[in-house]
């Protein structure tokens, strides 16, 4: 029996929140309450029956078996959203506003029912009380996707961890060893990175990157050049910092003894260390000096290092759309894409001065990011480049604001993405997650939000939208602008004065799947309280979709009863008007419409004054994204000026 219960204990700290969000936190600007117990109503009908919650008890009884069955329903559903650790803190955990719930405050699920947490399961967002108002949660409902069986197998799971994890911590009186850190390892790690530490556990099949292959001896983020093991305390903090934008979490919370026997039992399944010590080697650790003064000439210095150097993968914008990574990136085999240098705050390391240029300096082991060694690059070089990496992107990650404005203005709306009248109002920052209710998902987007802005001048509307993504669609060669990063020039010493060859045209093809984008409106604004769930509505509450797609090139109009019901409007019902770019790494796109039309039953109607809500979709058909595979938006509110 306890063998048994060791077995389950392996998935608890791996697993976490069951599939309900409470959303009883304020994140960012937007506020909301959670619902009360009082808030429950007496019954909900799930799969056709009437169920009384007062009293409802769970049907399930308490075993191992049951335990185990609840984290596996957990791993496939939940994690993307809820993480590892109980803090609502995940790979989706800042695409949803409100984010996801934390389960460890004592307004959590612990002070609520069990009958609470089956309601809030089978029910989602849109079984939320109207004072709630259901875009307000991101929660999808599980009824008809989860038995009963297996709603209360997770509340039964969830229930157990969130009570073994508040309680009080244990005393750090522990000695590091490597016999403490297997066990802690077993506890704790092993349902990502497997047994025997060689990364293949239950939880890598939603990870990416793969979770680390022990064996190998080798960490992305150390102090040590390319190739070269960690030290202890590289090691020590990849275990209590984590990895930014990935799955691996931090474990601070751990006590400091049982990190440091982590370290001993992680040297210890693998040969590379032994050996090291045997041939009484020592670490040669980087040493990052005081970094110079920012100055122009040292940016036009690095720009030049970094074209050379650097754009041949990152692309000549640093928005991962090199021309070698599109033969380097291959997923399924964890050959993940290059750093989009515009976002800093995905950085793995971080992106102060100092963590860019350790960067540089040890490159990162098992990918294609080699170090710049000192034998090449001198120290000065380094700073340029770092210098110039950091002009590539905002000093800090934009925030959604409260309410998308549209400016009024006299005469004509801009039709061209590129317009200068874009550059005089301000963006709006929106992120995007993947839609995990439909069993055809992303698991591992690589469009993560979107940049928005929006005119009007009383008879039309006019929306801005721009977004990265490393590749375009091949077909739009032939119909529109397409500027993609070029090979980075060869060195003076390596270039010959050989005449160029005749480039012959070349015959362009669509993708398989096109690239697309919508924008999402409520169709109606009469109850402020009965709105649309975000995921393209339901058949009682439609939505009007706005869609682009690369090919055929153009913007439609359709209705959406649901994810997976939606349908475009009639010829005679399209009003819709587009033009598109495309430049190193990111579509630039505008679309336009009068602010009403003839078709008020199946299009938003739009009024000087009024607030009415927005949200976004985006396909990245070049991997594969087509129907419920896509990145979507919460609601936002939207407001003509």
């Amino acid at each position: 029996m306890n063998g048994i219960k060791n077995n389950y204990k392996k998935y608890f700290f791996f697993l976490v929140a069951v599939s309900l969000n409470l959303l009883s936190h304020t994140p960012h600007t937007f506020a909301f309450d959670s619902p009360s117990e009082s808030d429950m109503p007496l019954s909900i009908e799930v799969n056709g029956k009437k169920i009384f919650l007062q009293n409802l008890t769970s049907p399930i009884k308490k075993s191992d078996q049951a335990l185990r069955d609840g984290a596996s329903i957990y791993i496939k559903n939940c994690t993307l959203c809820h993480g590892d650790l109980l803090d609502g803190k995940a790979l989706y955990s800042e695409s949803f506003y409100p984010s996801p719930a934390k389960f460890l405050l004592p307004e959590s699920i612990l002070s609520k029912p069990k009958s609470y947490a089956y309601w809030r399961i089978m029910k989602g967002g849109p079984g939320l009380p109207r004072k709630y108002k259901p875009w307000n949660s991101a929660m999808p409902s599980w009824e008809g996707l989860l038995t009963e069986e297996q709603a209360w197998k997770v509340i039964h799971f969830i229930y157990e961890r969130t009570k073994e994890l508040s309680s009080a911590e244990t005393p750090d009186i522990s000695i590091p060893s490597v016999e403490n850190g297997e066990k802690i390892y077993s506890k704790n790690c092993s349902i990502c990175h497997g047994e025997k530490g060689d990364g293949g556990g239950p939880g890598a099949k939603i990870s990416s990157p793969f979770p680390r292959n022990f064996n190998k001896g080798h960490i992305k983020l150390r102090s040590t050049p390319f190739g070269k093991i960690p030290t202890d305390k590289d090691l020590f903090n990849a275990i209590t910092n984590g990895s930014n934008g990935t799955t691996m979490p931090s474990w601070k919370h751990l006590p400091e003894n049982d990190r440091h026997s982590l370290v001993l039992y992680l040297k210890s399944i693998s040969k590379k260390f032994a050996k090291f010590i045997k041939k009484g080697k020592s670490h040669k650790v980087v040493v990052i000096p005081d970094p110079p003064k920012f100055t122009l000439a040292s940016i036009a210095r690095g720009k030049d290092l970094f074209i050379q150097n650097c754009s041949g993968c990152h692309g000549l914008r640093g928005r991962s759309d090199g021309p070698s990574t599109k033969k380097i990136v291959n997923i399924p085999t964890d050959a993940i894409w290059p750093r989009n240098l515009s976002k800093p705050w995905k950085f793995r390391r971080g992106d102060q001065r100092k963590d860019i240029y350790l960067t540089l300096r040890t490159g990162l082991s098992l990918t294609a990011m080699p170090m710049f060694s000192p034998r090449i690059f001198k120290d000065q070089q380094i700073w340029d480049l770092v210098h110039y990496v950091q002009t590539l992107s905002p000093s800090k990650k934009p925030k959604p604001p409260i309410t998308f404005k549209v400016k009024k203005i006299d005469g004509p709306i801009p039709s061209d993405p590129h317009d200068p009248l874009w550059n005089t109002i301000d963006s709006n920052f929106y992120p995007l997650g993947g839609q995990i209710i439909q069993s055809k998902k992303v698991k591992y987007p690589i469009i993560d939000n979107v940049i928005a802005k929006a005119l009007h001048n009383g008879k039309e509307i006019s929306f801005y939208l721009h977004w990265d993504d490393p590749t375009v669609d091949p077909i739009l060669k032939k119909s529109i602008n397409v500027e993609e990063s070029p090979a980075p020039p060869l060195p003076l010493h390596l270039q010959v004065n050989e005449p160029k060859e005749e480039i012959l045209s070349e015959e362009y093809k669509p993708q398989e799947f096109p690239d697309s984008i919508a924008i999402q409106f409520p169709i109606s604004n009469d109850d402020a309280n009965d709105k649309p769930y975000f995921l393209n509505g339901d058949t009682k509450h439609h939505v009007n979709l706005w869609k682009w797609t690369s090919h055929p090139i153009k913007a439609i109009e359709m209705t959406a009863r649901g994810i997976d019901r939606i349908q475009k409007q009639k010829k005679t019902s399209q009003n819709l008007t587009s033009r598109a770019n495309f430049k190193y790494g990111r579509y630039f796109i505008t679309m336009k419409r009068p602010l009403k039309t003839l078709d008020p039953g199946i299009d938003i109607q739009f009024r000087s004054g009024q607030t009415t809500l927005i949200a976004f979709n985006i396909w990245n058909g070049s991997e594969g994204e087509t129907g419920s595979q896509k990145v979507v938006s919460s609601w936002f509110n939207l407001e003509l000026e």
